[in-house]
């Protein structure tokens, strides 16, 4: 009877019944043999590529910007702890004259080896833009032969870096200024003997001739036709056309004519003053009085410092969808 009620006694599934003996199979356990990798010849080291830019697209024109950069911030380091400029200082002024001397999109994209899209050549070309920017300083303070080595060394990489992309043979003479040279923008002399230069202002352009007036007669200012009083009516636009004549000394000493299309008065009269700017410099360095050639070069640098000689880069910001102007926003009503 004992033998049945044992036999209904029923262990939960999941349990095991307590237990004070161990298996023999649970303690001589048979250890298997260790499996060790076979030897394998070693594998030979995987070549580097040289440049880290080797996984980019167009490694050679991404190592020429790299180059230009930092070739750009040693340059100015190099000036600051000379005390020759002041640290986080603007770039100087482009020096004056010919500024397209770099060699031309197709021969730059031979030499990387790649085919150079306009707005790839343009970011090298604002590289070494900027260079020729600190020429006179890098020329005048870091090549002489006081400094140390790693100045000298600096100053040869400077030099054959922007040999190496002028199309000129001597970038030297091809980015020195000269104040007969002849441009549009920078001025020239026509065949009348007259100084002649174009100006923009915004979206208005200006062609400006510049006469010397005969001894004891004041100079006359006509814009399109008509004189300066009559053209622009408001005080401020006449006191921008006559300003570079103030500022060189030299008001009522010349006769201006110009020509203003497009644009409002204000466009027009800057365009004038920057137009008469530079055809006023021109006219100096081509007078045949004494000392032209240095009264020319005090009117540019008076010139240059006021900002009147190059173009004022200000547009007029467009207007955007959804406001009223450029930025003035309806007004907000709730309901």
């Amino acid at each position: 009877m004992l033998h049945a009620a044992r036999s209904l006694v029923r262990v939960p599934f999941g349990m095991r019944a307590l237990s004070t003996s161990v298996r023999v199979c649970e303690v001589q356990r048979t250890q298997r043999p260790r499996r060790y990798p076979m030897p394998v010849a070693p594998m030979p080291d995987r070549p580097k590529p040289a440049s880290p830019t080797f996984y980019t697209t167009k490694p050679s024109y991404n190592d020429t910007l790299q180059m230009l950069d930092q070739l750009v911030r040693e340059v100015k380091r190099a000036l600051e702890q000379a005390y020759i400029v002041a640290p986080n200082a603007r770039p100087p002024p482009l020096p004056q004259g010919p500024t397209n001397i770099w060699v031309s999109r197709g021969e730059m994209s031979s030499r990387l080896g790649l085919s150079l899209r306009a707005s790839q050549y343009r970011s090298i070309l604002s590289r070494l833009t900027l260079l020729l920017r600190y020429r006179e300083l890098v020329n005048e303070h870091l090549g002489v032969g006081s400094r140390g080595a790693a100045e000298q060394q600096l100053v040869a990489h400077y030099d054959s870096v922007l040999g190496d992309f002028a199309a000129a043979k001597n970038v030297t003479e091809a980015s020195t200024f000269s104040l007969k040279t002849q441009s549009r923008t920078r001025g020239m002399i026509d065949k009348l003997g007259r100084a002649y230069a174009r100006g923009r202002r915004k979206v208005s352009s200006a062609n400006v001739w510049v006469a010397r007036a005969k001894d004891g007669n004041v100079g006359r200012i006509l814009v399109n036709g008509v004189p300066l009083a009559e053209y622009f009516s408001r005080t401020e636009d006449r006191e921008a056309v006559t300003w570079p004549l103030k500022l060189a000394g030299v008001l009522g000493a010349y006769n201006v004519f110009a020509l203003a299309r497009g644009g409002g008065s204000s466009g027009q009269a800057g365009a004038i003053a920057h137009g008469m700017s530079n055809a006023l410099v021109t006219s100096l360095a081509h007078a045949d009085f004494p000392d032209a050639e240095r009264i020319a070069l005090e009117t540019r640098s008076v010139l240059s410092k006021d900002g009147v000689l190059n173009r004022d880069p200000r547009m007029v910001e467009r207007k955007k969808p959804g406001l009223a102007k450029a930025r003035k926003a309806y007004t907000w009503v709730k309901r």
